[in-house]
């Protein structure tokens, strides 16, 4: 086998992991639903009674719209009667369909896409690499999206096109830049990773910032009855299983330990660690020194993903099928010790790795846990939380030091430190 055709199959193994698992679901659902729940259950997936739920319900929201509900007061369509809470620009997508066939179209055809797409996340070099790929592709958090259709499948994919974009010319990075801010106008989070504008020259980067401003000016302006609406429809949900972000500290102390000062001591506590593991990983050359050395696609990928978790992490709480960012975050991690010269620093991405594909399965591991004891459960939580605010930190600093090696920081430097005249 050539290396060229080597590497094509590498590439390939991830997705057809997704897809074969896709199809056998699948066929457990219309040959064995009983089975089929019990297998769901074992991988960490609450599902509901049918596939495709979180879907239905923006089909739904659209389809009592369309008959003139307001559906930021009531909607009858959606089996869970919840309100509208996404951007107001869905509302216009009139031509979505409605009905179990559509859904079932429509969720089999987002699963397939999102999974097609991983061929362009990552190119691994190696089987050990594309094993570890694999891994984080079928994990809990995974499984959970593709189970329920969520609209973020359909997000990633966007990113994933804007991330193939961006490396190209000027004229694919501006489109890079419009399609991540239209994937910001749909749910809001994705428009963080306009981080990547950094790398332009000063110039481009402020023509790009006044454009996107101008345009969030307009959309807040012209839907702002509609985005107030949303903002009272959000819901905060339980700091349980499930789901992730910095405020699950917050409610977990406040809700097992009924004390305010120990709740404010352990969310100081947690960030003043989380600064110490940034500050720890940007004094650390070898790290530096492999960030500036990766691939440029691969880095581009790597600071889409680790741009929306840092985001999302810290602005709120998210379901845990918003972790299928974290798929990038993994490819980027690889690729940046394979590109790590230093070997201290190569042990610390290989536990990082490690670090990151155990939080996609955490919902394998905690529902078990949840059965067997409260107590456990809080212990095992927290260990999954320590974890998971470690793994932002290091993205933290994956994102600074993108910054710091950016042309636009570049530019900065050269206005404010002027050479001097002999």
């Amino acid at each position: 086998m050539t290396a060229r055709r080597a590497a094509f199959v590498l590439r390939l193994v991830a997705p057809l992991a997704g897809l074969t698992l896709l199809a056998v679901f699948a066929a457990l659902y219309l040959g064995d639903r009983d089975l089929y729940f019990r297998a769901m259950g074992l991988w960490g997936v609450p599902a509901y009674r049918y596939p495709f739920l979180d879907w239905e319900g923006v089909s739904a929201f659209v389809e009592c719209w369309r008959r003139g509900i307001n559906v930021y007061v009531s909607d009858p369509c959606d089996v869970r009667g919840q309100l509208f809470n996404y951007s107001p620009l869905w509302l216009e997508a009139k031509f979505v369909p409605f009905g179990p066939l559509w859904r079932n179209v429509i969720g089999v055809g987002m699963d397939v896409t999102f999974f097609a797409s991983l061929y362009s996340v990552f190119r691994p070099k190696t089987r050990g690499e594309a094993a570890l790929f694999t891994l984080a592709s079928v994990s809990s958090m995974v499984a959970f999206a593709a189970e329920r259709a969520n609209v973020d499948l359909a997000l990633f994919v966007m990113i994933v096109g804007a991330g193939l974009l961006a490396s190209g010319g000027l004229g694919r990075r501006l489109l890079a830049y419009g399609l991540i801010f239209f994937a910001g106008l749909l749910k809001f989070y994705p428009g963080i990773a306009l981080v990547t504008a950094l790398r332009e020259r000063l110039a481009i980067l402020a023509g790009v910032a006044a454009v996107a401003v101008a345009a969030t000016t307009l959309f807040a302006y012209g839907y702002r009855h509609e985005l107030a609406a949303v903002a009272r429809s959000i819901t905060v949900g339980l700091w349980g299983g499930g789901v992730f972000g910095a405020v699950n500290l917050v409610q977990a102390f406040s809700a097992q330990v009924p004390s305010r000062a120990v709740t404010l001591a352990a969310v100081g506590l947690a960030a003043i660690c989380a600064g110490a593991v940034t500050v720890s990983f940007l004094r650390d050359r070898g790290w530096v020194e492999a960030a500036a050395a990766m691939d440029r696609r691969e880095q581009t990928m790597f600071v889409l993903g680790a741009a929306i978790m840092v985001g999302c992490f810290f602005a709120g709480r998210n379901g845990n099928y918003r972790g299928i960012f974290l798929l990038p975050v993994v490819a980027g991690l690889i690729a940046m010790r394979r590109a790590c010269a230093d070997t201290s620093t190569r042990s610390r991405l290989g536990w990082l790795v490690a670090i990151v594909i155990a939080l996609m399965w955490d919902s394998a591991v905690m529902r078990p846990v949840y059965d067997m004891s409260l107590k456990l459960f809080f212990l095992v939580w927290c260990v999954f939380e320590v974890l998971f605010w470690y793994a932002i930190a290091s993205l933290l600093a994956v994102l600074i030091v993108f910054a710091a090696q950016s042309q636009v920081f570049a530019d900065l430097h050269g206005l404010v430190v002027r050479p001097r005249r002999p």
